[in-house]
């Protein structure tokens, strides 16, 4: 590309006035408009634009489309140019005065206008096809996700794409304000020549504005836009259950739990032969748990699993839901889950979740993670439901677990988890009384998972890689759970949190087949009436778990969520799965005052006030 760029600068060169003005500034500008039109064009057609060949050789490799892009960008630029040295010549255009103050200020705001803009339709595009089956409410969380102790590749994914790509977007724009700044466009006679610069600019910036809009709009939907902002749910006064006021029994011999959130695992990575859509099985282990072994809710014959809904499609968000039976959407949904978690001092104070209720009972609680507690609230809400102790990267460190300096992917990675909890169950174990381990994986996070040294590349992609090789931790994991005196009564959980995020790994694949949240639960000392053919969510886990402890729960309902083990319909098979979805990208004022009680507000003003 700067091989080209050079090129197109020496013929500039050329037909410019030979003026040293017009040599050092015009030039460099006009290579750097080439330069960001050539990015655009690659960025676009989904090209690396981080190739020493393509920017220094005219022609490199095989793959020639990225020298024709750039010769595209070359031939627009100096076309351009050209149009504008005739205007000058044919006295269309004519340098003006200096600007008025009025004008400064009118250019200024436009360029800020244009920029947000640009930004606005970018991001829509991004966010949607980075993150591929996304909720309104989730496109607000993703982009207004704290960064805190988050993974840096985040971070570097945003700069490199929609941040890039808007900064190149605006400097073209920018590039007609300047146009429109240095000359006057004169129209009809000379005795009528009229300054359009500030009708230009405006309807510029306007124009990137509306289309920005209409972009977003297009990529999101507009039903998710305005049942996000307009539309009033009544489905809590209707169907939600009070667990407060539901008497739920436990056995003599209470069971232990643990309790296992697979990060972004869903039942897709299957082959198809068993359920899934891939070609090769990348969860063998955990399909066949789930088929052979332990209890597993399909929304099919085969292998499957329960649906994501809105308020429950990140981790912390469906951490709250599978254990409060509630979706958790902060102030409708303009405070996203993870902001809410970290700013706020209540976490969900009308929720009465699983942990509550298993504390009461005597129960001794753990959450384990590779991460920092603090990142969404998490240990904030186990803490506040359920008096949990919380171990996660910080408390790795503190006992010597890992070096103080210690930071791969999120914090620490799966192969360090899985050992970790080894001790830590045992040591719960041996206190005698009942437990509840629960513990939340990480490598398998989006973009692409985490890859140790010790992954083997099976398959020539590292999301693929990384997805085969945690199923194989995991099984050897259960292998040493089994093994214990104490898993006779114990009840495993192994459940997905969300769906993948992952922005290509489904690109290639039916885009009509029903992505489903792996789950199976094992050792469960009762058997379900039906298993197959289930329209589930995260929201029935949570009376789902009491059953699989063996407590019966007055009613078969907490929450939102129903009994999976029990004959009682779930809302999703009662009202219809589409039905549920829509109630639940609604406002409710139940919801807010009753369950939130005001505490998303609180850090909606306190937000509102540090700006």
């Amino acid at each position: 590309m700067l091989f080209l760029c050079g090129l197109l600068l020496f013929i500039a060169a050329k037909i410019l006035p030979r003026q040293k003005r017009v040599t050092f500034i015009l030039l460099p500008y006009l290579g750097l408009i080439m330069s960001c039109l050539t990015l655009i064009f690659w960025r676009s057609a989904g090209l690396d634009i981080w190739n020493f060949w393509t920017w220094f050789l005219p022609i490199a490799g095989v793959n020639y489309i990225h020298t024709f892009l750039a010769i595209l960008a070359a031939l627009i630029v100096y076309g351009g140019l050209k149009m504008v040295l005739n205007l000058i010549e044919s006295g269309r255009l004519k340098r003006r005065a200096a600007l008025k103050r009025r004008q400064i200020i009118a250019i200024t705001c436009s360029s800020i206008v244009a920029f947000l803009g640009i930004l606005l339709g970018v991001c829509s595009v991004w966010a949607v096809n980075s993150f591929g089956n996304m909720t309104f409410d989730q496109m607000v969380y993703t982009l207004s996700q704290p960064l805190g102790d988050s993974d840096p590749s985040q971070v570097i994914h945003f700069i490199e794409h929609p941040l890039l790509t808007t900064l190149n977007l605006f400097f073209i724009v920018f590039s007609l304000f300047v146009v429109f700044s240095l000359y006057t466009i004169s129209i009809g006679t000379k005795k009528r020549e009229k300054s359009l610069l500030t009708l230009l600019v405006g309807l510029t910036s306007f124009l990137v504005v509306v289309s920005s809009v209409f972009i977003g709009v297009r990529e999101i939907g507009y039903a998710d836009i305005k049942a996000y902002y307009f539309e009033e749910s009544d489905i809590y006064e209707r169907y939600y259950v009070d667990p407060t006021k539901v008497e739920v029994t436990f056995p003599q011999e209470k069971r232990n739990l643990i309790y296992i959130y697979l990060e972004s695992m869903e039942s897709s990575y299957a082959s198809r032969e068993v359920g899934g859509i891939k070609d090769v099985n990348l969860i063998p282990n955990l399909t066949q748990l789930a088929l052979t072994e332990g209890t597993h809710f399909s929304n099919n014959e085969n292998l499957g699993g329960f649906y994501q809904v809105p308020g429950a499609n990140q981790t912390a968000s469906s951490m709250v839901a599978q254990t409060s039976g509630l979706p958790l959407r902060a102030a409708g949904g303009d405070v996203d889950a993870n902001q809410y978690g970290q700013d706020g001092t209540n976490f969900f104070p009308g929720a009465y979740s699983l942990g509550e209720i298993l504390e009461k009972e005597g129960y001794n609680q753990r959450l384990m993670m590779g991460s920092s507690r603090d990142f969404a609230g998490r240990g904030k809400y186990f803490t506040q439901h359920g008096n949990y102790e919380i171990q996660d990267v910080y408390w790795a460190r503190e006992q010597g677990l890992i070096p103080e300096d210690y930071w791969e992917w999120w914090g620490f990675e799966d192969r360090k988890l899985f050992e970790f909890a080894k001790d830590s169950i045992t040591e719960l174990a041996n206190q005698g009384e009942p437990f509840n381990f629960t513990m939340l994986t990480v490598d398998t996070h989006f973009e692409d998972g985490f890859a140790t040294e010790e992954t083997p590349n099976l398959f020539g992609d590292q999301y693929k890689n990384v997805i085969f090789d945690n199923d194989r931790r995991l099984m050897v994991f259960l292998d040493w759970i089994k093994q214990q005196p104490f898993y006779e009564n114990t009840t495993v959980i192994l459940v997905g949190d969300h769906l993948t995020m992952d922005s290509d790994f489904f690109d290639e694949e039916d885009p009509l087949y029903p992505r489903t949240v792996y789950n199976t639960i094992l050792n469960a000392p009762l058997e379900a009436i039906q298993t197959k053919n289930r329209q589930a969510t995260a929201l029935d886990m949570y009376p789902t778990t009491l059953a699989a402890l063996g407590a019966t729960v007055q009613g078969e309902r907490l929450g939102l969520g129903t009994n999976l083990f029990s004959k009682r319909e779930t809302l999703a098979e009662q009202l219809g799965f589409d039905a549920l979805y829509s109630e639940l990208t609604k406002r409710s004022e139940f919801y807010n005052e009753a369950l939130m009680k005001g505490t998303d507000q609180e850090v909606l003003l306190k937000r509102e006030a540090e700006k």
